[in-house]
């Protein structure tokens, strides 16, 4: 099966406790684990700026845990349709990280899509949504 996790999916995956246990446990039942290249970026901003660990310590997670992704790479008329399903949501401003999200599970063929903000996907794609943590 096809599984898409986005960025809050690899910040739990490549951190510690409760929630990264969980993310480890599903990224080693799916078969094929799906995301995008800017995933990891936002995933190393996440764990090094906002939770303070050391960067050294994150590339190595991420290079661990990481290992088995497939990586979908948007191009310009993947953005402009995030753009169309934001707006023709009625959706704003950072709802876009959302969108793109979701086209790269579209575009990867994802079966399903896991996140901590499922409410947030719901509006964006018609594929199962899982929240983590």
């Amino acid at each position: 099966m096809r599984e898409y996790f986005d960025t809050p999916a690899l910040v739990f995956l490549c951190g510690t406790g409760p929630f990264a246990d969980a993310a480890r446990q599903l990224v080693a039942a799916s078969e094929n684990p799906i995301t995008t290249p800017h995933a990891l970026a936002e995933c190393f901003n996440s764990l090094t700026h906002r939770l303070g660990f050391p960067p050294r310590d994150v590339r190595k997670a991420m290079q661990t845990n990481l290992a088995r992704f497939e990586f979908v790479v948007l191009d310009d008329s993947d953005y402009l349709a995030a753009l169309d399903r934001v707006v023709d949501n009625g959706l704003t401003g950072d709802k876009i990280y959302d969108a793109l999200h979701a086209m790269a599970a579209d575009k990867g063929q994802a079966e399903k899509i896991f996140t901590s903000n499922r409410r947030d996907f719901t509006k964006l794609t018609s594929r199962p949504v899982e929240r983590i943590g």
